[in-house]
């Protein structure tokens, strides 16, 4: 599959991805914030899926488990990749439908909001880019 910018998406690959990690983050390109889906649950915990901040590296994910899910242990399968498309696209496709099947029917009301709130930071960063902020300097100056 080809997405918005000509990238073309190993469907398999992604849908075997899907169907095994335990521990699935996406990033996104054009806001910081991570789509963070967790498969596991137990007595204490359920799954979990929402957005959370970047962290640096793998190491310090694993502590933010420690300290958000600390019942588990480190995950059988982490998987983290960057959608290089938009959250619309990713939403539109349902490129996440494999991971849906294996949440509950909460933890997937969990991963639509947090989908919704990606794609809230998505048109927010759109709009910056548009209108030029700090992180987002403009190209050109509006006339006055």
């Amino acid at each position: 599959m080809r997405n918005e910018n000509g990238i073309d998406i190993d469907i398999e690959a992604l849908n075997k991805l899907l169907n095994t990690a335990d521990l699935i983050t996406i990033g996104f390109t054009l806001f910081p914030e991570r789509l963070l889906v967790d498969t596991r649950s137990n007595d204490q915990e359920r799954q979990f899926a929402d957005m959370v901040e970047p962290v640096a590296n793998i190491q310090e994910r694993y502590v933010w488990l420690g300290k958000h899910r600390g019942s588990f242990g480190a995950p059988e399968g982490f998987a983290f990749f960057v959608w290089p498309q938009t959250v619309r696209g990713l939403i539109e496709r349902d490129a996440l439908a494999p991971l849906k099947a294996r949440l509950t029917s909460e933890a997937r009301r969990d991963l639509d909001v947090a989908l919704a709130t990606a794609a809230e930071l998505e048109r927010g960063a759109i709009i910056e880019a548009i209108k030029g902020s700090d992180r987002w300097p403009a190209v050109w100056e509006r006339a006055a």
